[in-house]
């Protein structure tokens, strides 16, 4: 008997691999559309209070109003003015805690200070730093550079202390110089430290400038916030809210992106 050999033709287009989704897009998109879903639903049934709380859809009709008159955009542009000065001058923490890390003495004599500076809360000195440079905007950087800056000293100082012996010791037989030892040995081995203390730090400068408008403030989004709530507009309120928690997942993405040009090696 002669075997009958049948053959299937299959379109080359059903050949592809489809394009997934990332699992580090969908599984927040998907617990947030959770979230958001029966926190609606405890809205709708009247299971908040809206004097005391609100819900996704009023939130969003409130964001809808202060964007359509563009006064979100005047506070967002004078926070955002006073967060990036600060946020710059932490940047300083960089070379500080490159230096810290790598040279045991100054690490001695300073770091008591840098704890003891890191582990004060900041934010009850809000009124002294009003105090010391006035209702202005210079307060509000001065503030959002306190909080800041510590974060990012510490985790650079971290980084310097896990690069490997053996890269240091062979740099060393190599006869590099110490501006070579820190360009190619130290800097690179502690770029994903340094970038998650920028990480850390953002959170804090958003919360520096929140806080130093809403106590010595006449405008951003500190003053929002808190003008909002003396009126007890609770949606209004959340609104500002969600807007910055919004920018701050924005920058932090940013962020892993400029990571990921910085450091490929640790796109794992």
């Amino acid at each position: 008997m002669e075997k009958v050999e049948a053959t299937i033709n299959v379109p080359s287009s059903s050949l592809k691999k489809r394009k997934k989704v990332p699992q580090s897009v969908s599984y927040p998109v998907v617990t947030l559309a959770i979230i958001l879903f029966v926190w609606e639903l405890c809205g709708r049934f009247n299971l908040i209070d809206p004097f005391m709380f609100s819900w996704p859809s009023k939130i969003f009709v409130e964001a809808q109003d202060f964007f359509a008159t563009g006064e979100v955009f005047k506070h967002l542009a004078v926070s955002g003015m006073e967060v990036g000065f600060g946020f710059a001058m932490a940047l300083i923490g960089i070379p500080i805690g490159l230096m810290m890390g790598y040279w045991k003495k100054l690490e001695l004599a300073f770091d008591p200070f840098v704890t003891a500076l890191y582990t004060t809360p900041m934010i009850a000195l809000t009124p002294l730093f009003v105090l010391w440079f006035g209702l202005e905007t210079l307060s509000k950087v001065m503030m959002v550079f306190a909080l800041s800056i510590f974060p990012i000293l510490i985790n650079t100082m971290a980084g310097v202390k896990m690069t490997e012996v053996s890269l240091i010791k062979a740099a060393r037989s190599y006869g590099a110089s110490e501006r070579q030892m820190f360009k190619e040995v130290i800097f690179p081995s502690a770029i994903p430290f340094i970038i998650t203390g920028i990480r850390l730090a953002i959170g804090r400068a958003l919360i520096a400038v929140v806080v130093a408008e809403m106590l010595a403030g006449n405008i951003g989004i500190g003053y929002a916030i808190r003008h909002a709530s003396e009126l007890f507009q609770t949606a209004e309120y959340l609104a500002y809210v969600v807007v910055l928690m919004v920018l701050s997942v924005l920058l932090t993405e940013l962020l892993k992106m400029f990571e990921k040009k910085l450091a490929p090696w640790r796109d794992r």
